[in-house]
């Protein structure tokens, strides 16, 4: 049976994306692996005026933290089970990009399904966007759902 990884944010727009990767679910015949990424938290050094460094602050995922980001989607999961589609979810710390098609290849997806909030091109520029590092790097075909605020 064919499976679609759906990455969700939990912000409003998820609605939509899991809308979409539900309507998808149903044509195709798939169950849905749903997936939250929670970025570890980013820390500035000032070493010097050449030398200052970014690094990401060790997160020590405790039970708590990482039950708090299953919750939610376990929240997003009920009125797609009530469907009689089959969904999994899954909470992971780390960089969307990397973890969502980490993911993708160690369940065997067919499709990742993500939503995509429509930032303009300087905000690309400056931060990059997970679609484009998931479209680069996807082991299977992308389905990109457009999220309007």
């Amino acid at each position: 049976m064919p499976n679609l990884l759906v990455a969700l944010d939990t912000s409003e727009g998820s609605h939509r994306v899991l809308e979409e990767a539900t309507k998808l679910s149903r044509s195709l015949g798939a169950e849905l692996e749903l997936l939250h990424v929670m970025e570890p938290m980013a820390t500035y050094i000032p070493v010097g005026s050449s030398m200052d460094i970014l690094t990401t602050t060790p997160v020590i995922p405790d039970d708590d933290f990482l039950a708090a980001g299953k919750a939610r989607l376990e929240h997003l999961a009920v009125m797609t089970r009530s469907r009689g589609i089959t969904v999994r979810c899954h909470c992971t710390i780390g960089l969307p990009a990397e973890e969502i098609v980490e993911k993708a290849r160690a369940l065997g997806c067919d499709y990742i399904v993500l939503g995509s909030h429509g930032h303009g091109a300087i905000f690309h520029l400056l931060s990059g966007s997970v679609v484009t590092c998931v479209l680069k790097q996807s082991p299977c075909p992308v389905v990109v759902v457009p999220i309007r605020s």
